[in-house]
């Protein structure tokens, strides 16, 4: 086994002793087992390519997609980086994060938890939406952002928490365009903090949730960071639209007990590496699986791809670029690029999976062997 093992080779070893432990895994969980395992296996098929300087054709297999496979999702997240840097404002761009108290947090447990995050998405953007129209920072009437969900902490513990990315400007009543004042100021952090508690509590009293009347005593976790151009930001949240819990080259290390992984303490500024039992890793690792159908990343008012009539006036006004019409042209029949010379390939035929349908087949229990010392 190598040095650094990868995700997949920790699944691997200490899947059975957690199936052992806990047989019962949500049908989602079962779900992701079955396409990080399968991924680039023949069992997806295929796509074989002919490269003409070499004279040779390359075989490869397809990708299985889903969210939590740390194998996949690098060319879905810069092609999306770059489709969201140009419809970027001319403005000042803000990073607001909303987390939960700890007391909610244990309701996005069991067969509610998409319901949950349905309705922390709306707390959220009711809440932004309301201040962005009203508060001195900006009064824009139209206003847009993005928001993307985040589910875990550096350790893999669960932190939900959502990202949205708001740009300093918008249309006022009048139709007309309007910005912040201040590059480091958008909205008052309490009248938004009181904002989203409020919003969050009246859609639980109208889904007639019970839960801990201490939550609504608490100060609420919103933070407000200047992102400048939103640059660096949109390349922050790009990130979440593929990224699972932990990547390959996190994972330090692999015992036949424990897993070393390194992660990022903010408090000191400095990398630590620390140690979970195996088991544990995974159950934290398929803790982060989403429920089947939840959007992670959406978009709100003039960032909607609908909305594109009121983007391109805030460009415009703004002194932003318009790019009009298509970019690039897209070249049929054209693959990637070599492994041996680096020329780019011609596709020549696909190879279908076994299963002819338009999903997979039910994900059943994965038999996963003890892999020999």
């Amino acid at each position: 086994m190598s040095a650094k093992p990868t995700v997949l080779e920790v699944l691997r070893r200490f899947l059975p002793a957690l199936l052992a432990e806990t047989p019962t895994l949500s049908p989602q969980q079962w779900r992701a087992l079955w396409a990080i395992t399968h991924c680039r296996t023949p069992t997806l098929g295929a796509q074989a390519f002919f490269c003409k300087p070499c004279n040779r054709v390359h075989l490869a297999y397809h990708s299985c997609n889903h969210k939590a496979c740390p194998q996949c999702g690098h060319a879905d997240t810069a092609a999306w980086i770059q489709r969201e840097l140009a419809k970027r404002i001319n403005a000042p761009y803000f990073l607001v994060t909303f987390t939960l108290p700890a007391e909610l947090r244990g309701e996005f447990f069991g067969p509610q938890a998409k319901q949950a995050f349905e309705l922390f998405f709306a707390a959220v953007a009711a809440a932004l939406t309301e201040k962005l129209a009203t508060d001195k920072g900006l009064r824009a009437l139209v206003n847009g952002f993005i928001a993307a969900l985040h589910t875990w902490n550096q350790q893999l513990g669960f932190h939900p928490h959502i990202h949205c990315l708001v740009p300093g400007a918008g249309l006022n009543a009048k139709g007309r365009p309007v910005r912040v004042k201040k590059a480091n100021f958008l909205v008052y952090l309490p009248h938004l903090q009181a904002a989203f508690r409020d919003h969050m509590r009246r859609l639980l009293e109208q889904a007639n949730w019970q839960v801990d009347p201490i939550v609504w005593t608490k100060d609420w976790g919103v933070h407000i960071q200047p992102a400048g151009s939103g640059v660096a930001a949109l390349k922050y949240l790009g990130a979440y639209v593929r990224r699972t819990a932990i990547t390959d080259r996190r994972i330090v290390g692999m015992n036949n007990t424990e897993v070393s992984f390194q992660w990022k303490d903010r408090e000191n500024n400095c990398i630590r590496i620390s140690k979970l039992p195996g088991v544990l890793f995974v159950r934290r690792y398929l803790r982060h699986v989403l429920p089947r159908g939840l959007r992670s990343v959406r978009f709100y008012g003039f960032c909607h791809p609908a909305a594109k009539a009121n983007r391109m006036r805030l460009q415009f006004a703004t002194g932003m670029p318009l790019q009009l019409g298509a970019t690039a042209a897209i070249k049929k029949n054209e693959g990637p690029s070599c492994p041996n010379c680096g020329a780019l390939m011609q596709s020549l035929f696909r190879i279908l999976p076994p299963y002819r349908g338009r999903a997979p087949p039910t994900p059943q229990p994965v038999p996963i062997a003890q892999p020999t010392s």
